[in-house]
């Protein structure tokens, strides 16, 4: 029955968000044309959190967590953000990007896997750190040298999101269930002493996961680079927020020792279709409440984070 949870708060959200928003049809063709539309766009807007949110799941499946995401990927497209427009940004600011991203994520592996302090920790003090760099690189400014970038807005539009997106998570997914290191990370995050006494490379597969985090990192500045033309210092703000509801909602434990990558997409579709929603619904919401419905997210995702821990921790107590 779980399994059907997230695609029946899914379907209730958008019939929801749908009525409110006074949408008529006037006949099948309307319905899918409405709807091939809103999940198109929906696909679009959330692909930092769907990128980001295969890794957190693989970071979480270990025990693990990096609160540092929302900084990192704001961090890479502000240094990709000083270099000039033009045809040669593909050959200066993309590499330099790909380059910082990995960096900042074998960083985060390196703190927790080496220097052993809780990735909790560690990803919070990154996460200040990056998102002060954010600020030293850009200041105030809000720079937007991706536009003259040529072929560069692919990378926002439906087309690039759902190839960029598919392979990560159908061909890395894909690759990522039938693996060794699969299984090496849900020993590891079930029990990290009995995983090094099975000569798993603890410190390496930390470095490993966190590594990626920061190469999905990159692939999430891209796109959000393309689809909002600009970037500043204070962008992409609460992004960690969304992704860890996500991740936790589509059935990955926060204990560690447990994931789903196909849980993890519903449950980012979830919480992209209640922001999309919630913004939608503010031009009747205002008119009618008390309060501005802009300020019932953060209130629903903290209820949705609950609600997944809760639930992972109900089912796990099931399978005992």
């Amino acid at each position: 029955m779980r399994r059907w949870v997230l695609p029946l708060l899914l379907l209730a959200e958008v019939a929801l968000f749908t009525a409110i928003g006074g949408v008529s049809f006037h006949g099948p063709g309307d319905v899918a044309r409405y709807f091939a539309s809103y999940f198109g766009d929906l696909l679009a807007q959330s692909a930092p959190v769907l990128l980001l949110g295969f890794g957190m799941t693989l970071v979480l499946i270990t025990a693990g967590i990096d609160l540092s995401v929302g900084s990192m990927v704001a961090l890479v497209a502000a240094v990709m953000a000083t270099r000039p427009s033009g045809p040669g940004f593909w050959w200066t600011a993309v590499p330099l990007g790909l380059v910082l991203a990995v960096l900042l994520g074998l960083t985060n592996g390196g703190l927790i896997a080496w220097l052993d302090i809780p990735p909790i920790i560690a990803t919070l003090g990154t996460m200040i750190f990056y998102r002060g760099l954010c600020f030293v690189v850009l200041g105030d400014a809000e720079k937007s040298p991706f536009i003259d970038v040529p072929g560069y807005e692919w990378f926002g539009q439906f087309s690039g999101v759902a190839i960029v997106v598919g392979l990560v998570l159908v061909g890395g997914g894909a690759c990522f269930v039938r693996s060794r290191w699969r299984r090496e990370l849900l020993m590891l995050g079930g029990n990290r002493v009995a995983a090094r006494y099975a000569a798993i490379p603890v410190n390496r597969r930390l470095c490993e996961v966190y590594g990626l985090v920061g190469l999905l990192a990159f692939a999430a500045a891209l796109c959000f680079t393309a689809r909002n033309s600009s970037v500043s210092a204070s962008s992409l703000t609460g992004l960690e927020l969304k992704v860890i509801v996500a991740v936790v909602l589509g059935g990955t434990r926060v204990q560690g020792g447990a994931g789903s990558i196909v849980g993890t997409f519903f449950g980012v579709l979830v919480v992209a279709a209640l922001d999309e929603g919630l913004r939608g619904a503010a031009t009747w919401g205002d008119r009618h409440l008390p309060f501005k419905i802009s300020h019932l997210q953060y209130l629903l995702l903290g209820a949705l984070l609950v609600a997944g821990v809760w639930l992972n921790t109900r089912a796990g107590a099931d399978k005992k």
